[in-house]
């Protein structure tokens, strides 16, 4: 058992399992926070609605290391594929990376609306959050859906040329 959970410790640490653990995390992060922010906005709990918003920023700002983490898996992650898969898998980071934008706009508005919770003009910035958040939400879908495709043979739509 021990032996076990050393292996684990290292798998945790390469960067092949490890941005496998991040990729959801702006999403589910996302949904849970946007959830939990209208619900504390409808029952005017300041607490709750800050630890909401520090759950978005966080899970947002996690885009970050995810990137960095899946361009030092890619070449490992394309040796160890079918090469007609490799245009896809490339293709398939390269969105990511050229995406991560918003996420990083979604932090910025969140840590705003973190910082000015208390204030009585943090309503507009607030709002901001959740309908931005909330697009944000549906396009986070598609990319992880867009990430299914090329990861699990089970839901994969791309047939490659033979």
């Amino acid at each position: 058992m021990w032996r076990e959970l050393t292996t684990l410790w290292q798998n945790i640490c390469d960067p092949e399992y490890l941005h496998l653990l991040l990729e959801p995390l702006p999403l589910y992060g996302l949904g849970l926070g946007l959830v939990f922010v209208i619900i504390s906005l409808v029952f005017g709990e300041i607490k709750s609605r800050m630890l909401a918003l520090a759950v978005i920023c966080v899970s947002c700002a996690s885009v970050w290391p995810y990137i960095d983490l899946r361009d030092k898996a890619t070449p490992r992650i394309l040796a160890t594929r079918s090469p007609e898969f490799a245009p896809l898998i490339q293709q398939q980071t390269q969105r990511r990376k050229d995406w991560s934008w918003p996420y990083y706009a979604m932090t910025l508005f969140s840590l705003i609306a973190l910082v000015s919770a208390r204030s009585p003009k943090a309503r507009p910035v607030l709002f901001l959050v959740i309908i931005f958040g909330a697009l944000l939400f549906w396009f986070s879908i598609w990319l992880h859906k867009k990430e299914c495709e090329v990861y699990h043979r089970n839901i994969v739509r791309f047939v490659p040329v033979r």
